[in-house]
């Protein structure tokens, strides 16, 4: 007992020569790995801190519920992604929807692949605590935003269309997804399959009413 003290005060010794900062990203990854490997309710502070080798009390100095640790990990996740999605809109800008759509899965499956499938699920959950799926859904709002102007723009939509439109994407995409992070599709059979499915979705609903003219008003033959 008294030497697992004494390792424990020797890494919170240790833990408090490292910078705030560096500390912070370091259990955000830490909670990010635990959220992929394990779920939602492995996010604990007690499992963040065992996994760093620091007492709960450093863990709750940077986080001081277990909401603001799961808030970090999405804000992180939402960083990195929307990092992705900017450097695709600018480097694809103006484009067209397909080239959009390729754009979008790609960072969608970089971003994956760096940060873990975990804050990725978490961001559209449903089977979660409330509060927490509530988090995870007004993240990926503010991350779908420029696509939604972007859209707009594109198709010719009105905000309130172009957002409906969104929403229905995003579904089929990240369900095209499902079978990579499931082990069962490699990453290049699920994009294809997502790109596909978006393209298709969106040239129905977006392209389709913009482009296609309406049928001229007939008017009655006189008798």
């Amino acid at each position: 007992m008294a030497t697992a003290r004494r390792t424990r005060a020797a890494s919170d010794r240790t833990g408090s020569r490292v910078a705030p900062e560096a500390r912070r990203a370091q259990l955000v990854r830490l909670a990010s790995e635990l959220l992929t490997e394990h779920g939602l309710e492995m996010v604990q502070i007690k499992e963040v801190a065992e996994r760093a080798g620091v007492s709960r009390p450093l863990v709750y100095r940077l986080f001081p519920t277990r909401k603001a640790l799961v808030r970090a990990v999405l804000e992180d996740f939402a960083a990195d992604l929307g990092a992705r999605f900017h450097e695709a809109l600018v480097r694809g800008w103006p484009g067209t929807l397909d080239q959009a759509t390729e754009a979008f899965v790609s960072a969608c499956c970089d971003a994956i692949e760096a940060r873990g499938a975990g804050p990725w699920l978490l961001l559209d959950a449903h089977a979660v605590e409330p509060e927490l799926a509530r988090l995870g859904r007004s993240t990926l709002d503010e991350l779908l935003d420029p696509w939604r102007r972007h859209l707009s723009t594109l198709g010719a939509l009105s905000p309130r269309r172009a957002s409906s439109v969104l929403r229905v994407v995003v579904a089929a995409g990240r369900a095209a997804l499902d079978p990579w992070l499931e082990g069962t599709a490699s990453r290049e059979q699920a994009t294809e399959d997502a790109v596909r499915a978006v393209s298709a979705l969106l040239h129905a609903l977006a392209i389709a009413p913009a482009t296609t003219a309406k049928p001229a008003k007939t008017t009655k033959r006189a008798r």
